[in-house]
């Protein structure tokens, strides 16, 4: 590699951390246990200034959940998402469900999106009994 190649390599990488630095999710965090409703937080970080405010996130659809060779029960449905704001650039989607949940054992495909992209991720989470 040249001199002068070696430079507009090295601004290139520079400016990728901006660049590729990109809303992601963090851990799910679950609070309630086997047969009770469900209550989890799952933090939302990289995001930038003023875009939490255009994050949505729901169940993902039946196709995912093929893709991934994981079952998607009816039961799935009836989990709630909603994402909550702590700051410019910050927050967390929070899980929730009116009924109280029997299996415990739950997977999920969860789908964000926002202006500039979207993502899936999937979770599992052993519930017990408190």
């Amino acid at each position: 590699m040249s001199a002068p190649q070696r430079v507009v390599a090295t601004l290139l990488f520079a400016a990728l951390p901006g660049v590729a630095a990109a809303l992601g999710l963090g851990g799910l965090e679950v609070s309630s246990g086997l047969n009770q409703p469900f209550d989890g937080k799952i933090a939302i970080v990289g995001a930038k200034q003023g875009e939490i405010a255009d994050v949505d996130a729901r169940l993902a659809e039946a196709e995912a959940f093929a893709r991934a060779g994981i079952a998607r029960p009816y039961s799935l449905t009836r989990l709630r998402f909603s994402v909550v704001p702590t700051g410019d650039d910050s927050g967390y989607v929070h899980i929730t469900s009116r009924e109280s949940v029997r299996e415990p054992a739950l997977e999920f495909i969860i789908e964000v999106t926002w202006r500039n992209g979207s993502l899936q991720r999937k979770y599992g989470v052993l519930l017990e009994r408190k």
